[in-house]
């Protein structure tokens, strides 16, 4: 049998073919079969029972030999094109040469959508973090130098001392707004002081904005991250802690930052209510799973006691790249 599959498919079908009527052929030499002129009931009856065994025969030998195939249209319907089954191979067909030529193409294929979907995802995140840059700048140059400027003009105004105070109260606040608006849209200090620096200043931010306490745990980084692993981590952190605040009614979160010979580790963990059932394959946490594996990172919601906790690992530029 292993002789069998090795072969090329279109001999293992004129193998079992050729077999199945020399069978035939021999057994109609050797058995006292005749067949009159007309034939009757009974000769009739044998000859179509003989076929009926010779068609059942290449039947049932042609469904083993293609079997092979239908398990790989099966995984081809099946298969996860970003994360492919490592032992799909051996459930299709371990020993099959040309169904093994065909996995191989069907592989390869596989690989190059996966990798051209990689880099389409990842000019789809430069455009918009470009983006982002770009509208920040607008916001807290053009807007912001506004509401300055009418800050300013609101003390030389002729008003009540009141009605002064109150709009002015009214323009502070939406001068923080904005640049609160503009600092999350932009990472601050990421390019120029590293991400350390950034998580830094993101953690003193939300804590300001939110009062939400947010601990810091940060180790430095004996390693350079490229620049696209830092932002990844920052903008990973940051929907971390924005779904801590919003959605899980959290006292305390605490950002830990490791750095090994495992690569670098992210933890955002907080004491809220966790999460309950399937995780959603749309919003922040799809977000941040999208972008961890644009960096080659792995992405896990665990259990906090009580609470999540967000890990993202990125193994050593060998190992991801």
């Amino acid at each position: 049998m292993d002789l069998l599959v090795r072969m090329p498919l279109a001999r293992q079908i004129f193998l079992v073919a050729s077999t199945v009527l020399v069978a035939v052929t021999a057994v109609l030499a050797l058995l006292p079969v005749r067949i009159s002129s007309p034939p009757g009931a009974a000769d009739l009856a044998t000859v179509l029972g003989a076929l009926a065994v010779v068609l059942l025969t290449i039947y049932l030998a042609l469904r083993r030999l293609l079997a092979p195939l239908h398990r790989l249209a099966h995984a081809m319907e099946t298969v996860d094109p970003l994360r492919p089954d490592p032992g799909l191979r051996e459930w299709v067909a371990p020993d099959d040469r040309d169904v093994d030529q065909l996995f191989d193409a069907f592989e390869a294929m596989l690989e190059r959508f996966r990798v051209e979907r990689l880099h389409s995802d990842r000019r789809t995140a430069a455009a918009q973090e470009a983006e982002r840059r770009s509208v920040a700048g607008e916001i807290h140059d053009e807007i912001g130098q506004t509401l300055t400027a009418l800050s300013l003009q609101l003390e030389r105004a002729t008003m009540d001392g009141d009605q002064r105070e109150l709009a002015q109260r009214t323009v502070g606040r939406a001068l923080r707004d904005v640049r609160s608006i503009a600092h999350r849209l932009r990472p601050e200090g990421l390019d120029d002081l590293g991400l350390v620096n950034a998580l830094i200043a993101l953690c003193v931010r939300v804590q300001d904005e939110s009062g939400l306490p947010v601990l810091r745990d940060l180790d430095p980084l004996d390693v350079d991250l490229d620049p696209d692993v830092a932002l990844a981590l920052y903008r990973i952190a940051q929907e971390a802690l924005t779904n801590a605040i919003r959605h899980a009614g959290a006292t305390r979160v605490r950002v830990t930052l490791r750095s090994d010979d495992d690569g670098v580790t992210l933890r955002v963990a907080d004491d809220g209510r966790g999460v309950h059932g399937p995780v959603p394959g749309v919003g922040g946490i799809a977000g941040m799973r999208e972008r961890a594996r644009l960096v080659h990172a792995t992405l896990e919601l665990q259990a906090g006691d009580p609470g999540t906790v967000v890990v993202c690992r990125r193994p050593p530029r060998e190992a991801g790249a």
